[in-house]
Formats: structure tokens, sequence, C-alpha cells
């Protein structure tokens, strides 16, 4: 039988007898001795009448937990698994098996076990008769600061640089991984320089009898941080909101190919958004005509100084995507933004 032997627990049973009788008891492990939560923040119990509950929380493998904050004192023992919480001042932390901890108050944050097995933590809330003691709460809305950035942002329209281009945005659509629509409007925005690039490697493409299907460019941040944590299963495929996508820089475009003289799409070893080993720029399965297009427009697109995604072949990065900040701009307020940038 498990006993886990808290630090409260340990000064109880050291208050009610002497020392003579110690020897009678299994040694006590300490687990915790602390006056702060992980966040740096006090510990204060609530007035009123005190309610203490305990449970064991079950995450199962590829799930998050939600933003969250809790309001009142509340230890937590991992008793099997792990969890790594995200905080809302674009912090982590990963508490393994073992691992006891009193966990922010305040602090909004969301755990997550990317392991393969069920996480079990041990949690003890310590609050106050009829209150509750979570809180959800809505993800971070501004995106971390990149050192890296120095360049001033300069998104144009792509539709207006190249009218040539196909737009098919499947963010604006419920034709995407998650299900729905993330996106108010079908546009696609760049960079003005990666925007220029592609109009030049379009071009190459057309005196090959070929076109760009663009399915996505800039994308907000906020669509970043909405995907990692709705689809932790996915998370080897999406963008970690804390080092933010190439997209969020408006230096990302995802796109395909489709045949001028019948419009048609240009079919490749996978479907756009597949996150399976058929996406990879390197996949040897599909059929010879397949892998020439997806190899075409990679030797296209790298031409034009854009790097390919390693696990996406539609996934292109301009060459100065890290002289750029994040942008968490939607696409509303970018409505009027041209050529010109008036």
């Amino acid at each position: 039988m498990r006993r886990v032997w808290t630090f409260i627990g340990f000064l109880a049973l050291a208050c009610c007898f002497p020392a003579s009788v110690w020897a009678e008891y299994p040694t006590a492990h300490l687990l915790l001795n602390t006056s702060q939560t992980v966040a740096g923040e006090l510990i204060v119990y609530p007035a009123g009448t005190a309610r203490v509950n305990s449970a064991i929380v079950h995450i199962l493998p590829k799930t998050a937990t939600g933003w969250h904050h809790h309001g009142i004192p509340n230890f937590a023992y991992v008793l099997s698994g792990q969890v790594e919480v995200e905080y809302a001042d674009h912090t982590r932390r990963v508490y393994k098996q073992g691992d006891a901890f009193m966990e922010a108050i305040h602090m909004t944050h969301i755990g997550a076990n990317m392991g393969d097995e069920p996480t079990e933590i041990l949690v003890v809330n310590m609050g106050v008769e009829g209150q509750p003691h979570v809180f959800a709460d809505a993800p971070p809305d501004v995106p971390p600061v990149v050192d890296s950035a120095q360049r001033k942002p300069d998104l144009v329209a792509l539709a207006e640089v190249d009218p040539r281009l196909r737009l098919d945005i499947r963010y604006a659509t419920a034709n995407n991984f998650s299900g729905k629509a993330v996106y108010g409007s079908a546009a696609a925005f760049m960079q003005r320089p990666a925007a220029l690039a592609l109009k030049a490697a379009n071009d190459q493409l057309h005196a090959s009898g070929y076109g760009l299907i663009v399915f996505d460019a800039y994308r907000p941040w906020q669509v970043t941080r909405n995907f990692w944590d709705s689809f932790p299963q996915y998370r080897a495929f999406l963008a970690d909101p804390l080092q933010g996508s190439r997209h969020n820089r408006g230096c990302a475009v995802d796109l395909g190919l489709f045949d001028l003289r019948s419009g048609k799409v240009v079919s490749m070893p996978s479907d756009y958004d597949e996150f399976s080993e058929r996406a990879s720029p390197d996949y040897t399965g599909g059929t010879a005509a397949q892998r020439a297009a997806r190899d075409l427009l990679r030797a296209t697109m790298e031409a034009h100084e854009f790097s390919v995604y390693p696990n996406e072949w539609w996934h292109f990065d301009y060459r100065d995507w890290v002289e750029y900040p994040l942008l968490n701009l939607g696409f509303e307020a970018l409505a009027g933004v041209s050529v010109s940038g008036k």
C-alpha cells in the first residue's frame, strides 16, 4: 500500500507524539517545505471556514488541461508519468514522478501530458467552504518578444503582388485539420521581400506550365497558440508558440502547384496538412509523377531563397524570417494593406 507523507502530515505527527514514540512509525520523507508557489507567489490561505479537498488527477497521453488558475494554495505531487506546465509569463516547467510543488495560484497556466502513458497527480486544495478552487482562463494574447527581430514589419497582400496566384486559404474554411474556420477572411499576406520572391518563383513556374496555389501565408500568433493548446497530439507538426511560427512573422507560405492548361491542382505524395510520413519532402513513396511535382516545387522555391520545412513538403520559409517579430494582427486589421503599403 502506497503512503504519501506531506510536510503538513509530518508536522502534525511530530506535535502529537513524543520523540520516543517515533521508532514505532515509518520514516517520514519530506516532500516540500516552502512559503512560495512555483511562480514566486507568497502562499496566503484564504479567510473563512477552511475546506481541504484532495484528489488524484489523471491526464491521458497527448492531452492538455486547458488554461486555468487556482486562486487558493494547491499542493501537487506527481505519482506517475510527467506533466509539462506552461505559464502566462511564457515559461515552461516539466514535473516528473516524485516531484512535489505548490502550483501557481493567480498566474494562469496549462498542463499537458506529452508522454505515452497516463500521468497521475495527487492534488490537495486548501480553500474556503463553498468557494470554487479552479477557474478557467483564456490563453495569453501577447506573443513573446523575439530578440533577433530587427526589421520593421511590412506586410503586403499576395493577391496584389501577383494576381496570378491562386488562393485556397484553408484556415478561412472548415477544410483544414482543425475542422473549423480560424481566419475571418480568405486573404494571404507576407513581408514585402518574401512576397516579391514568391512572385519570382511563380514567374519561373509559369514558364514550365504551372502556377502556385497558396493555402496559407501570414498567420496571427493567437491562432498558433490555440492550435498548440487544442491539439497536443499533433505538436510534432505544430509551431511552438513560445518560439512562434515563421507564419507569425509573415515569412512562411504553404502552397502547391496547379496546371495552367487544365486548372487542376497537381497531385503530391500527400494532401495538404496531412500529419503523416507522406508529408515529408524526402518521402520516397507515392507515384513518380507526384514526387517529381513535389521536387519541382521545392527546387523552384529554393532557387528564390526559400527553404522547405523538414516535416512538410508544402511549407516554405523565406531566408530572413528570423529578423521579423512575432505578430498577432488579425486579418481585419490588415484589410487595407496593399502593395503600396497604404
